[in-house]
């Protein structure tokens, strides 16, 4: 009933698909892991993104503080030159 040429045939076509199977089986495994592991890197690079953002945002309201400062300061000093100048020429 199975001629001995048959049974090899099938036989070594289901070797053939399970060595297939188990080779890509593999490589998907490994990309797998590739791709977790650069999803992890862009998750990170991501928070350090934001944590730079947030820096240069607080640079620049910082700047932004000390010009406001600078200009206080020389207003400041003007209206003293003034008072200094009024006072000395009262005495």
């Amino acid at each position: 009933m199975w001629k001995p040429e048959f049974l090899s045939m099938i036989f070594s076509a289901a070797v053939s698909l399970l060595t297939l199977f188990t080779f890509f089986q593999s490589r998907m495994t490994s990309t797998e892991k590739r791709l977790t592991i650069l999803e992890e890197k862009n998750k990170q690079n991501d928070k350090e993104l934001e944590e730079t953002k947030s820096r240069l945002d607080n640079h620049d309201l910082q700047m932004k503080v000390l010009i406001q400062m600078t200009e206080q300061i020389k207003n400041l000093s003007e209206k003293v030159d003034k008072i200094d100048n009024k006072l000395e020429e009262l005495s």
